[in-house]
């Protein structure tokens, strides 16, 4: 049996995909990028109603974590505040520039969640034009 060969050949590097990668219909704090070595360029914030804000990690100035008060992405137009619990993980992922997205839980979903999980009860902004 012989192979038909197409022409021009498709040689083209294929990379591992993740369908639901960007809006998983379950809750999950964060995702996180499809391989090692791709570059994430903008770092997104889904909140609890569905909408969505990118920030572009180019312009992550400072990051800060304090188990208490969560962590503090300081960005050249705003500053952001994730609030929750277990979210040191996070925060060295986000040093990583590897997270995809992160998605503030709605009350249910925060309750749902197994205490040893990740979860961002809150998304605040603050500083530079302050507007979500």
């Amino acid at each position: 049996m012989t192979k038909t060969l197409s022409y021009p050949p498709d040689d083209r590097l294929q990379l591992p995909v993740n369908p639901v990668a960007d809006a998983p219909d379950a809750y999950s704090a964060f995702g996180l990028s499809n391989y090692y070595g791709e570059v994430l360029t903008m770092l997104r914030l889904r909140f609890h109603d569905d909408t969505w804000r990118a920030l572009p990690y180019y312009g992550l100035a400072a990051m800060s974590y304090d188990p208490t008060l969560g962590i503090e992405l300081v960005f050249s137009s705003t500053t952001v505040r994730l609030h929750g619990r277990n979210l040191f993980p996070l925060f060295t992922m986000i040093g990583d520039q590897s997270v995809r997205w992160v998605w503030e839980a709605d009350r249910a979903n925060s309750l749902q969640v197994s205490e040893s999980n990740t979860v961002i009860d809150r998304i605040e902004f603050g500083g530079g034009n302050g507007s979500r």
